[in-house]
């Protein structure tokens, strides 16, 4: 037991699960390093799996926005209009991605992170919490965002 939760299974018995059960929401955080969330979907990838996007009743996705297959969206979390947020990311609790963002594929915008209009998030960043970008502006790939700072490069 888990949290009061069975556990089913292991790594090793993840392809026979996928045959009953093919959608997968890959719950390993990334701190420092998105090696092992990205290893991770790709071997799921691999498998088979179905990457659903996730999003909390409480979380809020505009419809002229788009978020590919396994991100998650945390409560009370907002991606706006014209915004793109990529695969496997973590949208964590009360982060704002603004209109026209794009957010690469396997990122952590943490909680209460603030992505400005236009600004680009390179793909495997971690952006920490309370930190806020300019409009328009840039970071590049495996970026580690420490918390509460303002952030990247105006483009």
């Amino acid at each position: 037991m888990v949290l009061g939760h069975p556990v089913i299974g292991c790594d090793e018995d993840l392809p026979d699960l996928l045959k009953s059960c093919p959608n997968v929401l890959i719950t390993l955080g990334q701190i420092k390093s998105p090696v092992q969330r990205v290893a991770l979907f790709n071997s799921l990838l691999q498998m088979g799996a179905q990457f659903p996007v996730i999003c909390s009743p409480l979380g809020y996705i505009s419809p002229h926005a788009q978020v590919a297959d396994g991100t998650i969206v945390m409560h009370h979390a907002l991606i706006n209009a014209g915004a793109r947020v990529g695969g496997n990311c973590i949208i964590n609790t009360k982060a704002l991605v603004e209109h026209d963002a794009i957010i690469e594929d396997h990122c952590h915008i943490s909680t209460g992170a603030i992505v400005n209009g236009g600004a680009t998030i390179g793909r495997g960043a971690f952006v920490g919490s309370n930190s806020v970008s300019p409009e328009y502006a840039s970071t590049p790939c495996n970026s580690f965002i420490k918390a509460n700072i303002l952030f990247g490069r105006k483009i």
